[in-house]
């Protein structure tokens, strides 16, 4: 009689199943990519939001720009009006222009500044699903905006960390930290925190008071067109840097979840 047949090696038996249990699979939207876990659920999307984001940025930055362009018919218009020469319905009349395009630069401001904050925790919030959490949490995303006021050093030390640990060339563990930073990150915090805030300083004299009179408008839309212009060419620098930063940022750390 021949001898019973060996079983199989443990290595080859089949992994045992479980039942009513489905394969893993990468989220909807998702797809995996350079080892990024499939099981890890809750990424967020950010092409959609940086986009608009980055739209809205480029408005309010060249609405500054047209601001200034608009105002510039707008100071023979008040010194007309300072010096008799139109009356106040004319000068009422011309400012109009002029305060549509404040107005829309406004709302473009508020808005952008809403959605960079969603943006900017949206992207906090997926590294530290993924392990890379660093110093600044995904409530700075809102927080860093306001403290310290108007010198942006929070969200410039924020972008820094998002940029890296955003990389998706860094394998799951590996020293993020390290990594090096994109030149666009440094030069707009320059621009739009120090360089606009020097501006700000210089044109606070000269600023539109809209509770004011008539006369005091036309007096101030005059004194304020030497810094108008460098106020409107700064924003505009600004606006593109910041849109090419998103751009960078937003490429990698899609390519780091793997959104499609």
């Amino acid at each position: 009689m021949p001898p019973p047949p060996l079983p199989p090696p443990p290595n080859s038996l089949p992994p045992p199943s479980v039942p009513g249990s489905a394969p893993l699979a990468a989220p909807p939207g998702y797809a995996g990519y350079r080892g990024t876990p499939v099981t890890t659920f809750g990424l967020k999307r950010i092409g959609a939001v940086a986009k608009a984001a980055m739209i809205l940025v480029g408005v309010a930055g060249a609405s500054s720009l047209l601001t200034y362009l608009v105002g510039i018919p707008l100071v023979d218009d008040a010194r007309a009006f300072l010096d008799g020469e139109a009356s106040s319905d004319d000068f009422t009349r011309a400012l109009i222009p002029y305060g549509a395009v404040g107005l829309v630069q406004a709302v473009a401001m508020l808005a952008s500044a809403v959605l960079v904050m969603i943006w900017m925790y949206r992207i906090a919030a997926n590294l530290k699903a993924l392990q890379r959490a660093g110093r600044w949490g995904p409530g700075w995303a809102i927080g860093g905006w306001f403290l310290p006021p108007f010198l942006y050093v929070i969200p410039f030390l924020m972008f820094r960390e998002l940029w890296k640990a955003s990389d998706p060339d860094v394998p799951i563990g590996g020293g993020w930290r390290t990594r090096s930073v994109s030149w666009t990150v440094t030069a707009w915090f320059v621009v739009y925190g120090p360089v606009s805030l020097v501006v700000t300083l210089m044109s606070a004299g000269s600023s539109l008071n809209i509770g004011g009179t008539e006369r005091q408008l036309a007096e101030q839309l005059v004194d304020a067109q030497g810094t108008a212009a460098v106020s409107g060419i700064v924003s505009v620098v600004a606006a593109v840097l910041f849109v090419a930063m998103a751009r960078q940022l937003t490429r990698r750390h899609q390519q780091l979840i793997g959104e499609d």
